[in-house]
């Protein structure tokens, strides 16, 4: 990290209000569209490319949707990919336990059709929406920032520099502005952000990141949760390509200033250990495997920090709050929280005169309401999806219960449910319409006057100083335990021997009246075996 460079360079008396965007992924994407449409002057800066040949895919669900929809993404990003329709959920043999359309339950709910497709496809035609791309600037890698009392300049490496009144981080998990901003924070105030925050991004899986050719056998326009103990894949359909996340948990957690960073061969070993696993009732993953297209092995960020702003910078996205890909909310929150300080961003610049630049203050009272209004639902989006990485991985025996018993008794609708009801407080760009193509069960908070289809769920509100939507998650799972443990200390007998774990949840698969689809996963004798990945 840079030295501070004098603060006493001054910036152009005559530059025009302007926003620097460090990086040109989901966030930084939105940042253009709609600072565009707002007439606000602006800057993106990308480090490499904008669509990089990284990662695997990206998948919207109706809160991201709207948003795309506002800055005139959502028919190019629909005619890129088709819609998913089923959730299978398999056991270590590959076959079903549960499987419903999730994502026409979320269609129901939302109004927007729930998309997946590769990375890179989504960022490029996001950018190629752009009406006008001169505000992009690609290799231009941040290195340093100064931050005065009438704006910003920030440093690039190749020498040059950019002139605004403030910077906004949307560069990644191992961001530059986040390190710039810690600096400047602990320089004006020694210990303001402390090495407690800073070690809060935790690593606890590592996951095989990839995009393959589709091969027969796991379905068409599905996703697929192939849950072990310690081990999931997450395996994502389309007629074209396959998205694939397999997702181990790391024998220790890494946490700053420590980074996940493995070798191509090492990527390679630990497919190694996985190739012989099943996928489907008639696929394994080796199969797959063969007709990769790419991959990566990476470490899965989970956390969220404490201060999201100083001075006259803010963070969004990865950069300040990060969670794993399994419940597909964190480029929709990404996105979120772009839409928040966008709206900003707009009522303080629709406030300043001609020549006129706000105040460090009214910047920094800005962000803080930006932080206020996004931490109730970035926490709820982040515990909902750490339940449901564990519930995958069946980590430990509360997480197998969940996954193996309560989630097949239950069905899938809870989720729907709570899922879309989350997805209905999502903020929209205040000064850009949105057009409902399809009806919807759930009222958007935002919309009193939209009516969608017949309202059937209850209201959904944050509770004060709650995780509602998380809540719903725990609620769903603690009622139902209750019932199997109340009715007797069966179940505790049975978790002290792991072989009759796959009995047990037939048993209390049959007494609820629930079809078991799968009569051997977890029995002892039928998990596969497998090594874990020697050298990574």
């Amino acid at each position: 990290m840079a030295t501070p460079t004098s603060s006493t360079e001054s910036l152009s008396p005559t530059r025009p209000f302007r926003v620097i965007i460090a990086g040109a992924g989901a966030a930084g994407l939105c940042f253009s569209h709609a600072l565009q449409r707002a007439g606000i002057d602006h800057v993106v800066l990308e480090k490499g490319v904008v669509a990089p040949d990284w990662g695997a895919s990206i998948s919207l669900w109706g809160n991201g949707a709207r948003i795309l929809s506002q800055i005139g993404c959502m028919d190019a990003l629909e005619a890129e990919a088709p819609p998913l329709r089923m959730l299978h959920v398999r056991g270590p043999d590959g076959k079903v336990f549960c499987e419903e359309p999730f994502f026409d339950m979320m269609l129901e709910r939302n109004g927007f059709e729930c998309l997946t497709m590769e990375r890179k496809h989504f960022l490029r035609i996001v950018h190629e929406q752009i009406p006008d791309k001169s505000f992009i600037k690609t290799g231009k890698r941040v290195v340093d920032v100064i931050d005065n009392d009438d704006g910003v300049i920030v440093k690039l490496q190749d020498g040059t520099q950019e002139e605004g009144d403030m910077l906004i981080g949307c560069d990644g998990v191992h961001s530059t502005v986040r390190e710039l901003m810690w600096r400047d924070a602990n320089l004006a105030q020694p210990d303001y952000i402390t090495t407690q925050e800073k070690r809060s991004m935790v690593t606890t899986y590592r996951s095989l990141v990839g995009v393959a050719k589709t091969v027969p056998g796991i379905g068409l326009q599905c996703m697929n949760w192939v849950c072990h103990s310690g081990l999931s894949f997450l395996i994502l359909v389309q007629p074209d390509k396959t998205y694939f996340f397999v997702n181990w948990k790391m024998p220790q957690k890494m946490r700053w200033p420590s980074k996940a960073k493995w070798s191509n061969e090492e990527a390679e070993r630990a497919a190694a250990s996985v190739v012989e696993l099943p996928i489907s009732d008639s696929t394994v993953f080796g199969e797959l495997w063969k007709h990769k297209i790419r991959a990566h092995l990476i470490g899965l960020e989970e956390g969220i920090f404490e201060h999201w702003h100083h001075g006259r910078m803010a963070l969004a996205g990865d950069s300040v709050h990060k969670m794993t890909p399994n419940f597909a909310l964190g480029a929709m929150c990404a996105l979120e929280s772009a839409t928040v300080l966008i709206n900003g961003i707009h009522d303080m610049h629709s406030t300043l005169g001609p020549g006129q630049h706000p105040t460090k203050s009214q910047i920094s009272r800005m962000f803080q309401r930006y932080q206020e209004e996004r931490m109730p639902r970035i926490k709820a989006a982040f515990d909902a999806t750490a339940l449901i990485t564990r519930m995958h991985a069946c980590d430990g025996p509360y997480h197998w219960f969940a996954m193996r018993c309560v989630f097949p008794a239950t069905g899938m609708k809870p989720y729907a449910d709570a899922l879309g009801h989350l997805c209905s407080g999502a903020p929209k760009i205040k000064f850009l319409p949105v057009e409902y193509k399809k009806s919807a069960t759930i009222k958007w908070q935002d919309e009193p006057d939209h009516v969608p289809g017949k309202e059937s769920m209850r209201p959904f509100k944050w509770g004060k100083g709650r995780n509602d939507f998380a809540m719903d998650f725990a609620s769903i799972l603690s009622f139902i335990f209750l019932v199997f443990f109340v009715c007797g200390s069966v179940l505790d007998r049975s978790l002290s021997n792991s072989s009759s774990l796959g009995g047990l949840a037939d048993d209390l698969l049959l007494r609820r009246g629930a079809q078991v689809r799968n009569t051997t996963s977890f029995r002892s004798g039928s998990q596969p075996n497998f090594s874990p990945i020697a050298g990574v």
